[in-house]
């Protein structure tokens, strides 16, 4: 028997000594199996105060026939699609706006033009902006697209004569929501400039004058 101890205690001291790769084999293969982060979808939602139609609705309508488009209230998206549209009124100049969607995965817009004596037919451009569409998407998302308060649910409004407003409109699904910042200029309000940033975000990277 002890002849036999010694001969093992010789073996195992000649063997190499046992490695740990198995193990960290096994930690890689754990890791990367661990679910990847992605990028979730804003939804849209109602906000408190939200208009139940876009402010200047009379010329909303009259612009968006002559551009042959249906209203954005009742047009149809499946659960998926966006279209957003931003009206820029200039006193009681003719309103030009912006139209952006995203249906079944495939994004485009056009800037309807003003019509005026000093713009011409079609009276519209298709767009494409200058960094991408899902920069300017996120751009916009963080500046308060989809969450931005109605104006009217903010206090004391510095009251201007004419100036410039803006309506935006967005349906997102069966989803609608319109909200109005007029002469968001001469305001105090943080969302007052975030409209701002968003109409500048949209000239900016479509290259348009103002």
């Amino acid at each position: 028997m002890k002849t036999i101890s010694i001969l093992l205690l010789l073996i195992a001291s000649c063997l190499p000594p046992m490695r740990q790769e198995s193990n960290v084999a096994s930690q890689k293969q754990e890791n990367s199996s661990a679910p990847t982060s992605r990028m979730v979808e804003p939804q849209l939602a109602p906000v408190a105060g939200d208009r139940s139609e876009p402010l200047f609705p009379e010329a909303i309508h009259e612009r968006t026939e002559k551009a042959n488009l249906p209203p954005l209230k009742s047009k149809n998206l499946s659960g998926d699609d966006i279209e957003f549209r931003m009206w820029v009124v200039f006193g009681e100049e003719p309103l030009e706006g912006f139209v952006v969607s995203r249906i079944g995965g495939r994004w485009g817009g056009t800037f309807l033009e003003s019509i005026n004596l000093t713009t011409r037919p079609p009276y519209r451009r298709e767009l494409s902006p200058k960094n991408g569409w899902e920069k300017l998407w996120s751009q916009l998302v963080d500046a308060g697209l989809l969450t931005l308060p109605d104006s009217s649910q903010l206090k004391d409004a510095v009251e201007v004569i004419d100036g410039t407003s803006y309506v935006v409109e967005v349906r997102q699904g069966s989803v609608y929501r319109t909200y109005a910042y007029v002469n968001p200029y001469y305001q105090k309000w943080r969302e007052a400039k975030q409209m701002l940033k968003m109409a500048n975000i949209l000239y900016k990277e479509f290259g348009i004058e103002r």
